[in-house]
């Protein structure tokens, strides 16, 4: 009898125990519920004007990109991590594929490099299994602004652009006016 009474026990200690281990388990890893939350960016990724959109037309790879990220701006959490190592690649070619001379300057290649920084970042928060939305949701929202750092130069480099030549259209005015008006110590012949 005291023989099935400690066989009985230690049945029912390994059961507790092993229940005890699945909910630790449990604990570790987000629900599945959790992986489908959508994350949302804080702000819109700022967009190029028309000047620049003409500037950037050639390039391939930015579009490629910009229609990725688009995406980025409203997306669930696993798409996110699931997408992250595409994203990451193209933040890479991107950088990596500067065709316009304009955008080969140290400014533009500047904020390439944070952004494949960001992007290198949260595909590897894809390899975390503890990760939490909060931390995914901000490292999404350090790769949009990336984006529109890379957007907004690109459009302060079109309007520089753009008043330069209205600045120097009025000093050619100017000049011709000068040049046109008789000095007045000039006087008929």
């Amino acid at each position: 009898m005291s023989k099935i009474v400690v066989v009985f026990f230690l049945i029912m200690l390994s059961l507790t125990s092993c229940k005890k281990r699945d909910e630790q388990k449990v604990e570790e890893y987000p629900s599945s519920t959790e992986r489908l939350n959508t994350i949302k960016s804080d702000k819109p990724i700022s967009q190029l004007n028309a000047k620049s959109k003409e500037l950037v037309a050639p390039w391939s790879e930015y579009h490629k990109f910009a229609d990725l990220i688009s995406q980025y701006q409203e997306i669930p959490m696993s798409n996110a991590l699931l997408n992250s190592k595409e994203l990451e690649e193209l933040a890479r070619q991107l950088k990596d594929s500067i065709r316009i001379e304009r955008l080969d300057i140290p400014a533009i290649k500047m904020r390439l490099n944070v952004l494949h920084s960001e992007t290198m970042r949260l595909s590897d928060m894809a390899t975390i299994p503890t990760i939490t939305e909060e931390a995914v949701s901000a490292e999404n929202n350090n790769v949009i602004e990336a984006f529109s750092a890379l957007n907004l130069k690109i459009n302060n480099m079109s309007s520089v652009e753009k008043l330069n030549e209205e600045i120097s259209s009025f000093i050619d005015e100017v000049i011709e006016e000068q040049d046109s008006v008789p000095a007045e110590n000039e006087g008929p012949p």
